[in-house]
């Protein structure tokens, strides 16, 4: 079965990582390599994604206006989607086993790794 793993950020977090050192980048880069190394056989795709400033939403215009386009996340979004792991596993708990090792997990106090299946048809 599919699962997404979602990997939000907060901006605290990203603001605290701005001020690491680039050995210290570098290292948790590393981190996230390994990690990705390790449970290479168990993910089928994925992306990391670009900032906030570079997003676009889209929503249906008021009143029959078509679709209205504006910048940015919704703006009830306190944190930032990061990048998204597609993971093959047999069941939620070895998709859970994988996602709690997730680099961030232990590197970031405010870190969320949100574990969603691909939806099933019958």
């Amino acid at each position: 079965m599919r699962y997404v793993l979602f990997n939000w950020l907060s901006p605290e977090d990203v603001a605290d990582w701005e001020t690491w050192t680039p050995e210290e980048q570098q290292a948790d880069a590393e981190r996230h390599m390994a990690w990705f190394a390790k449970h290479r056989d168990h993910i089928v795709g994925g992306e990391e994604l670009d900032e906030p400033r570079t997003v676009k939403t889209l929503r249906r215009g008021r009143q029959g206006d078509g679709i209205v386009v504006t910048d940015g996340p919704y703006v009830e979004a306190k944190e930032i989607l990061g990048g998204f792991v597609i993971l093959e596993a047999e069941s939620m708990e070895q998709a859970l086993a994988i996602a709690s090792e997730w680099p961030s997990l232990s590197t970031q106090p405010n870190a969320t790794v949100q574990l969603q299946p691909g939806f099933v048809r019958n």
